[in-house]
Order: structure tokens, then C-alpha cells, then sequence
């Protein structure tokens, strides 16, 4: 089975022959800020306890990050939107392989700032092996430190791939998670982490699941 590192190279190689040099130097420099200027060290980590939030469920209703756990292991994955082929791709294998491990009844949670109407337009949630949560406003997500602002021209080029943050997000903001996948266990502390400020970098989903099944 491919990994999704191998899947995320191609994506990144293919893209290369698609967009304009100088656009995918301004995207990596996006990239290269964000790791200079420590947002990769300001997120939760091992050891440190989730906090509680409210988020909205696929049917907009209300949901605390607490209920959700209940007390139980749990994964918790951050993306950006369906917008992103990165992250679609990434939630494709963990897609695939709770699938393969439906038996074990694995609880995983899939949160981004998108609206879930948004969501729905792209996304049959209902069949999905794992939870996708909105965190409106992003306010989950800063709770731990994973937003950065979206600049200006990174907006414009977004755009002109047809992403619209404003209509995605319902706000003005233009602020998006870094790439954050955690396990944590029953009493809601995080085990592992995965915190990267490259979108194209993702953990393997094969070894998140090996992490969470060590604690369970």
C-alpha cells in the first residue's frame, strides 16, 4: 500500500509542473516564515491537556471537545477545509485505514474552520469512518496556538485557485490552522504529536493509528 508521504510527494511534484516558478516560491517562502518565526514550537504538545471548546457537528449543532472524548483515547487531526487537496488526501487514508480497523472502534476527530454547510457541499460525512467537527471562527484552534494569519498575496493567489477563505470560514479573518495531528488518551492528554508549518507535510496516518492502539 502507498504511504500518504509517498501520495503527498506526487501531489507536491505534479503541482510543480502546474503553477507559475514564481508562485511556488512565494508559497514556500509563506512556508519558511512560518517555521522562522516558531510557529511550529507555540502549539500544544506532549504532555500537556486538551482543552474544552465548542464546535459544530456536520448538522450544526453544538458539540464540546469534553462530551466528545468522554473520557476515552481519542485522535485529533486539524486541516484547512475540503479546499485543500492535501488535506483530502490525508483524510482519504485515515479514511482507509479505520476502515480496515472498524473492529476496533477507533475515535478519531477531523476539525477545521469550515462551515459545515460548506463541508457538506464536498464531503458525505455520513460515511466516513471518523467525525468531522467545525471550529467556527477558529477559536478551538487557538485555544492551541496553531492559527497564522494568511498573508495578502497568499489570499490573491488562493483566489485565483478558486478558494474563497471568507465564503469557507463564514468571517473575515483569513487565519488557517497549521497542519496538527495529536493522540491523546482517556484523561485528554496528548501522548503524540505531529505539529508542522509546511501544509504539504502531514504524519502518517499508519502511524497515528499504531500510536493511539499503544494507549487504548
Amino acid at each position: 500500500m502507498k504511504t500518504l508521504k509517498e501520495a503527498l510527494e506526487k501531489r507536491n511534484s505534479d503541482k510543480k509542473k502546474a503553477l507559475p516558478s514564481a508562485t511556488l516560491e512565494y508559497m514556500d517562502k509563506v512556508t519558511r516564515d512560518l517555521k522562522e518565526a516558531g510557529y511550529e514550537s507555540n502549539p500544544l504538545n506532549v504532555g500537556d491537556k486538551i482543552p474544552d471548546g465548542q464546535l459544530l457537528n456536520h448538522r450544526g449543532e453544538t458539540v464540546s471537545i469534553k462530551e466528545l472524548l468522554d473520557n476515552k483515547p481519542a485522535i485529533i487531526s486539524f486541516y484547512r477545509g475540503t479546499w485543500c487537496p492535501y488535506c483530502n488526501m490525508e483524510l482519504a487514508f485515515y479514511d482507509e485505514l479505520l476502515g480496515e480497523n472498524s473492529d476496533e472502534k477507533i475515535a478519531m476527530f477531523a476539525i477545521s474552520p469550515e462551515k459545515p454547510d460548506v463541508t457538506m457541499e464536498s464531503v458525505e460525512i455520513e460515511k466516513l469512518n471518523f467525525k468531522v467537527l467545525s471550529d467556527i471562527d477558529n477559536k478551538f484552534a487557538r485555544k492551541l496556538n496553531l492559527l497564522f494569519k494568511v498573508p495578502e498575496k497568499l489570499q490573491t493567489i488562493y483566489d485565483g485557485f478558486g478558494i474563497d477563505l471568507k465564503r469557507s470560514q463564514g468571517n473575515e479573518e483569513a487565519e488557517l490552522p497549521i497542519a496538527a495531528t495529536y493522540v491523546i488518551d482517556m484523561d485528554g492528554v496528548i501522548t503524540n504529536a505531529w505539529v508542522d508549518a509546511d501544509y504539504t507535510a502531514r504524519a502518517e496516518p499508519s502511524e497515528v493509528i499504531e500510536a493511539y492502539k499503544k494507549i487504548v
